[in-house]
């Protein structure tokens, strides 16, 4: 598929993605860091299944998907999808048997993951979690609003690009 790497591109489908990697992706891996500071393998586990899920979330986004996804369509989505994304999501193990080797080779899948996204993310926006708060993506969003009214797009209703 070739996609036109113009304004429109980056107001329509590179914005919301990389909202949605800051929102959901960048608090999922905090939750990740977290568990394993505590050797909560549990916690670990389930914290880089649901980055994996932002991830592919984002990916969708990028590709152009509009809204939100149910939990029951990012699993079908990865299910019937071959990406080293949804491969690696398929390989998380189950989190209540998961042991530290187990939730560290997780934790390591969804870094990767969320690694090789960053990098196909062609802008990317500062921290949302912040000791100031949301104030510097909150500039960057309205940034970003000036330009889709600069395009003639209507506002982008942030909200919806959550899990």
């Amino acid at each position: 598929m070739t996609v036109s790497h113009d304004a429109q591109w980056l107001a329509t489908r590179v914005a919301p993605a990389a909202w949605v990697y800051i929102y959901e992706v960048q608090s999922c891996v905090a939750d990740l860091d977290a568990a394993i500071a505590d050797e909560d393998w549990m916690t670990c586990v389930e914290s880089a299944a649901e980055t994996i899920n932002a991830i592919l979330y984002c990916r969708l986004v990028l590709e152009g998907f509009t809204g939100r996804c149910t939990p029951e369509e990012l699993t079908l989505y990865a299910t019937v999808t071959d990406t080293p994304d949804t491969r690696r999501m398929r390989a998380v193990p189950p989190s209540i048997t998961a042991g530290r080797h187990d939730a560290l080779a997780a934790a390591e899948s969804a870094r990767q993951s969320a690694g090789e996204l960053e990098a196909d993310l062609p802008i990317h926006l500062p921290i949302i979690r912040t000791p100031q708060g949301f104030f510097p993506s909150v500039r960057v969003a309205g940034d970003i609003e000036r330009l889709r009214e600069n395009l003639g797009l209507p506002p982008i209703d942030w909200m919806s690009w959550r899990l």
